[in-house]
């Protein structure tokens, strides 16, 4: 019976630390050509994080990716928000992390966009992962009416290098095919 109600205890225990804020990379395409830009916006849902709606949040990140797949070309916070720990860049090997903190993030919506050219090889399956920076004991509040911490759900990214669409090799072949006609019909 004792065992019971600590089990039941605990269970109340982590439900009420259970939240389903969460913070995810969303990419602009999750296919992209050989050379080809695209963005991944960094998306912030604290709808069931603690403290007043609407409400001000901030946390500090952590973003890797292999540099073989990925070329870095930077991030841009939006709106009012503002950096508490400035952009960090490192690479260890393969491997780029890009860290920094945030503050003044409403309820939901974007944080701010990285932008990213893909160069790996046709097929290649490039992963964007997304951590909080203080893996200890998190580093994500809220700030009304006090701060309160929260742990959201970090949701990563996957973008795949596809060859390019049959549409530009068929148009390419095309302008090609004019421009040889036309120098052949050029007057001598």
């Amino acid at each position: 019976m004792k065992l019971r109600l600590f089990t039941s205890a605990l269970l109340l225990l982590a439900a009420g630390a259970t939240q389903a804020a969460s913070l995810a990379l969303v990419p602009s395409a999750t296919a992209v050509a050989p050379n080809g830009n695209f963005t991944v916006n960094l998306v912030l849902d604290a709808t069931d994080a603690p403290g007043a709606h609407p409400g001000l949040y901030g946390g500090a990140i952590v973003v890797t990716f292999n540099t073989t797949l990925l070329s870095f070309g930077g991030f841009v916070l939006d709106g009012d928000l503002s950096y508490f720990e400035p952009i960090e860049v490192s690479t260890n090997g393969n491997t780029q992390t890009v860290s920094f903190g945030f503050d003044n993030a409403p309820d939901t919506g974007t944080v701010g966009m990285f932008s990213f050219t893909a160069i790996g090889p046709v097929g290649s399956v490039a992963s964007i992962g997304l951590v909080d920076a203080d893996d200890f004991s998190g580093s994500f509040a809220s700030y009304v009416p006090t701060y309160q911490r929260f742990y959201p759900d970090f949701v990563p990214a996957q973008v795949t290098v596809v060859p390019l669409p049959a549409g530009v090799w068929l148009l390419g072949t095309a302008v090609g095919a004019l421009a040889v006609r036309r120098l052949r019909r050029a007057p001598r």
